[in-house]
């Protein structure tokens, strides 16, 4: 008897233990997991070094949107914006002899221009640009204008030269290509390749007249490279080229190709924000058109420009 009750004894002290055992793992296995609070890390909001990283230009210098140089660039006016530019003595397209030039932004990189002025001595000269290629470095733009005198309509040429002119008619129509890069806050470089087609209609190639000195019934392609210091927020010095591979006047009588001495340009400018909206642009320009034009190769040119 003794025997056996030792036995139960003992097997009841192994169960007990057994359970005692068990229990932890049962009540770790039974017991809700409780949730993990999120880390301030996660919950925080992005901080603007988290952001991604800001373009060169900044809004309020001359490198923002709405106040960068739309002249010899591939950019445009943002959608909206107006463009009101008066000035005189230039040789370039749509600002030759003066300019009261109305632009426009539609959108989408999408410009409309036009030169008041021209037509109203009886020069029909509108154009539009499209800014299509917009990377952080690099921008893409094209340029399309069309050109129409009429020699009897252009009223403020001196009496030889309407003799002249009022026996022809003139057709331009340009077309270029532009490339423009911002690599850094100080700088903006361009490259603009452009094919005019010209012709003139009714006067011989041999004659000098106001519309072929102007290169307006001239046919061209050439390169314009550029470069745009900008030295504050407010200010930029501008240098372009233009330098012809070919060009011609064609008319009835024939096509005669012009020398590259006749026909190449350069200038360096000055471009300032005035007050809010209001540009001032001053530049000092070598060409032989400006001789032909007015008197002097080494020329200055002038225009004031309102953004609203």
């Amino acid at each position: 008897m003794a025997l056996v009750a030792w036995s139960l004894v003992a097997s009841n002290a192994a169960a007990q233990a057994a359970s005692v055992d068990a229990a932890p793992e049962s009540s770790a296995a039974a017991a809700p997991v409780a949730p993990v609070a999120p880390s301030a890390a996660a919950a925080a909001p992005a901080t603007p070094a988290a952001a991604a990283k800001e373009p060169a230009h900044a809004l309020g210098d001359l490198q923002s949107p709405e106040q960068l140089n739309t002249r010899y660039s591939a950019y445009s006016l943002p959608a909206g914006q107006w463009s009101f530019k008066t000035g005189a003595l230039g040789v370039g397209d749509g600002d030759v002899f003066a300019q009261l030039g109305l632009a426009y932004g539609l959108g989408r990189g999408v410009q409309l221009n036009a030169n008041l002025m021209h037509i109203g001595v009886g020069l029909l000269n509108v154009s539009a640009g499209w800014h299509f290629i917009d990377t952080r470095y690099f921008d893409l733009g094209v340029r399309l204008g069309a050109w129409y005198g009429h020699g009897k309509w252009f009223w403020i040429a001196d009496a030889v030269a309407t003799k002249v002119i009022s026996k022809l008619d003139a057709v331009k129509i340009p077309i270029e290509l532009i490339a423009s890069s911002m690599p850094t806050r100080w700088l903006e470089l361009d490259l603009g390749v452009q094919y005019t087609y010209a012709t003139l209609f009714g006067t011989s190639a041999n004659e000098r007249n106001l519309f072929t000195d102007s290169e307006i019934g001239m046919q061209q392609f050439f390169v314009r490279p550029g470069v745009r210091v900008f030295i504050t927020d407010g200010t930029a010095f501008e240098f372009f080229a233009k330098l012809p591979i070919y060009s011609a006047v064609h008319d009835e009588s024939g096509s005669t190709t012009l020398p590259f001495d006749r026909v190449w340009g350069m200038e360096a400018g000055l471009r300032s924000r005035l007050v809010r909206g209001f540009f001032g642009n001053v530049r000092l320009q070598y060409a032989a058109i400006s001789d032909l034009l007015y008197g002097a190769r080494l020329y200055p040119a002038f225009d004031l420009e309102f953004r609203f």
